[in-house]
């Protein structure tokens, strides 16, 4: 027996809390409750600590009560085995008692109680050694049920603090991806705006290209700055070659368009004088 346990070495050295998150795992709800570090009673009364106790919940597998000691080293479990009475603190509420281990803690099968069952965890799945013997549970007092609820509650509260973390987050999240779009949004508008400026900026300089420069319509127009008189007067003369109305009432359109802007050019000239 020995050499079979022997055989099983454990490739990653597992530690309690690797064994309690497997467990959490693989007896879940809605099928079993379980509880961790569940005293005997609570307050002054807490006495001793199971590990962990288990409720089985579907009537159709039983509504057991299980008791677990974690043990991942082999001197733990060598004291653990020399003194098993310590155990019945608590162990007498259960139907079942069992001892969870990583592979080769428990090298002597005789070294167990004749009633308790062991399980080994080698970091992915469960093994059950020797199955856990059904005994007569005293019935729960309330000091015991006071602990059990205990621990229920503190690990609702667990629960309840977890969902509000990753609520927390995924509203964190949301809010910086609604951050970001408008980031976006807002670089876009300026992209557009600024590109529309510099499609208007080399407007006006191809128009003052053609026309002349500033300089030149100071000198020859007597310093008109309309830019609306100006604007007609270009579109006026724009429409003579485009749209398909009349040649002789575009060119009306121009000329009336053209002295327009002379008479603007005459007045601001006598104001000037």
């Amino acid at each position: 027996m020995a050499d079979l346990f022997s055989k099983k070495a454990n490739p990653k050295k597992l530690k309690t809390s690797d064994m309690t998150a497997a467990m959490a795992k693989r007896w879940a709800a809605p099928e079993y409750a379980i509880m961790y570090e569940v005293g005997e009673g609570t307050g002054a009364n807490t006495g001793r600590y199971a590990d962990a106790v288990i409720m089985s919940l579907w009537p159709s597998r039983g509504l057991e009560l299980h008791g677990v000691e974690i043990k991942v080293s082999r001197s733990d479990w060598k004291r653990e085995a020399a003194n098993p009475q310590k155990a019945e603190a608590i162990a007498k509420y259960c139907d079942r008692w069992w001892i969870h281990t990583p592979p080769g803690i428990v090298d002597d099968l005789s070294d167990l109680p004749p009633a308790w069952g062991l399980r080994e965890f080698d970091g992915k799945r469960w093994h059950t050694i020797r199955e856990a013997e059904k005994t007569e549970a005293e019935p729960i007092n309330r000091r015991f049920l006071a602990a059990l609820l205990r621990r229920a509650d503190g690990a609702m509260q667990a629960i309840m603090n977890e969902a509000m973390r990753e609520a927390r987050e995924a509203q964190w999240a949301e809010a910086e991806k609604q951050r970001e779009r408008y980031k976006k949004d807002v670089e876009q508008a300026v992209e557009r705006r600024t590109r529309k400026l510099a499609e208007g900026a080399e407007a006006v300089s191809e128009f003052e290209a053609a026309f002349g420069s500033d300089a030149d319509f100071r000198s020859i127009y007597g310093g008109i700055r309309d830019p609306k008189a100006w604007g007609r007067a270009a579109r006026a003369l724009s429409e003579v070659s485009t749209g398909f109305g009349p040649l002789t009432e575009r060119l009306r359109k121009a000329a009336d368009e053209i002295e327009s802007l002379q008479a603007l050019v005459s007045v601001q000239s006598g104001e000037a004088a």
